[in-house]
């Protein structure tokens, strides 16, 4: 079997208005419904696994880690101007 080969079937029912929105989301993007939610649901998951992964450090890997965490901040120019500006979002 290869890396890529579907073979499994995912079958749940959704509301009207899910069906509606993913339909209409996925033609705008050129893909099946089946991809859309492959890929969104795949994108989603690969997050959250992310998000709940631990980092393991060694001894001298921690100590260098809380070192540069008590170290003074340094400021960054064009940081201080970037947020200087006045922001594009809109508030909600």
């Amino acid at each position: 079997m290869t890396a890529g080969q579907r073979d499994r079937l995912w079958a749940f029912r959704v509301t009207s208005r899910s069906d509606a929105l993913v339909r209409e989301a996925a033609t705008l993007i050129g893909q099946s419904m089946s991809a859309f939610v492959e890929e969104s649901a795949v994108a989603r998951a690969e997050s959250i696994i992310a998000e709940h992964q631990a980092v393991t450090l060694s001894s001298d890997e921690y100590s260098r880690f809380v070192d540069a965490l008590d170290e003074a901040p340094v400021a960054i120019p064009e940081l201080i101007d970037l947020f200087a500006r006045p922001s594009h979002i809109p508030q909600a």
